[in-house]
C-alpha cells in the first residue's frame, strides 16, 4: 500500500486507540480487545470506567496503557458526580482521562458556567497527580466556528489536547469534515473518536496532524495491515 510507504507500521500502531466505549459492550468484548491490542503492538485501548477494576489484571500483564471516558457520552452528571469518576479511574491506574463537559452551558451562552467546570476538573486533576486529562467535543452539536472557539476556550483554560468526537466515537468523518480538521490552528493537541474505513483513512489523519485515533474499527486497520 502506498500509505504505508508514507507512513511506517509503528507509526501507525502508536496512532490508534483500541475503543472499548460504546453502548452494549460487554466484558468479554474487553478482553478480546485488550488481547488484540497487545498482540499487535497496539499500545493503548480504551475502557469503560465500570470494568476498569475487572480489568486490572489484563493490564499489568500485557502493559497496555489504559484510557477512559468521564460521563459519555453527554457531559451531564453533575462536576462532583464526574470527579469521583475521575478519581476511581485514576485509582485503577488510568493515566489518560478524557471527558465530557456540560456542552449545554456553552450553548445557552453560561460562558462562567462552562469554564468553571473546566477550571476545577484540571485543578482535581492535578491534585490527584493525574497528567493527560482531555476535554471531549461532539462535532455533530456545534458548528465549524463553535468549534473553533471552544479549542480556544480549552486552550486558555489550560488543556494541552482535545478530542473531537463523531457521533460518541459511531459514525466515520465526512470529506469536508476532513477538511476542516486540515484547518483548525494547532495551537493545541487534536485527537479524534469516530469509526474508520481504511488504513488510508488513517493516514489521512494523521497528515492532517491528528495526534490519536480511536477506534472501534482498530480490527479492520490490523487486518488491512496484515495483509499488505
Amino acid at each position: 500500500m502506498n500509505g504505508v510507504d508514507r507512513v511506517e507500521y509503528p507509526k501507525l500502531s502508536e496512532a490508534i486507540i483500541a475503543s472499548g466505549i460504546k453502548p452494549g459492550i460487554k466484558p468479554s468484548d474487553l478482553y478480546e480487545i485488550c488481547s488484540d491490542a497487545f498482540r499487535n503492538n497496539i499500545r493503548n485501548v480504551c475502557l469503560p470506567t465500570v470494568y476498569l477494576d475487572e480489568l486490572i489484571p489484563v493490564l499489568r500483564e500485557t502493559g497496555l496503557k489504559a484510557s477512559t471516558i468521564v460521563s459519555f457520552p453527554t457531559g451531564l452528571l453533575p462536576l462532583e458526580i464526574k470527579i469521583m469518576e475521575m478519581r476511581f479511574a485514576s485509582h485503577q491506574n488510568v493515566e489518560e482521562v478524557y471527558f465530557y463537559p456540560n456542552l449545554g452551558n456553552y450553548l445557552d451562552n453560561r460562558i462562567v458556567e462552562f469554564e468553571l467546570e473546566l477550571s476545577r476538573f484540571l485543578e482535581e486533576s492535578q491534585l490527584i497527580g493525574l497528567k493527560q486529562i482531555k476535554p471531549i467535543v461532539e462535532v455533530d452539536l456545534l458548528s465549524n466556528k463553535q468549534i473553533n472557539e471552544l479549542i480556544g476556550i480549552f486552550k486558555m483554560s489550560g488543556f494541552d489536547a482535545v478530542m473531537l468526537s463523531f457521533s460518541s466515537g459511531l459514525r466515520n468523518i465526512r470529506d469536508e469534515e476532513m477538511s476542516f480538521l486540515k484547518e483548525i490552528p494547532k495551537h493545541i493537541a487534536l485527537e479524534v473518536n469516530c469509526r474508520v474505513r481504511s488504513v488510508e483513512e488513517i493516514i489521512g489523519l494523521i497528515e492532517k496532524k491528528i495526534g490519536r485515533i480511536c477506534t472501534v474499527d482498530y480490527r479492520i486497520i490490523l487486518e488491512s495491515l496484515a495483509g499488505e
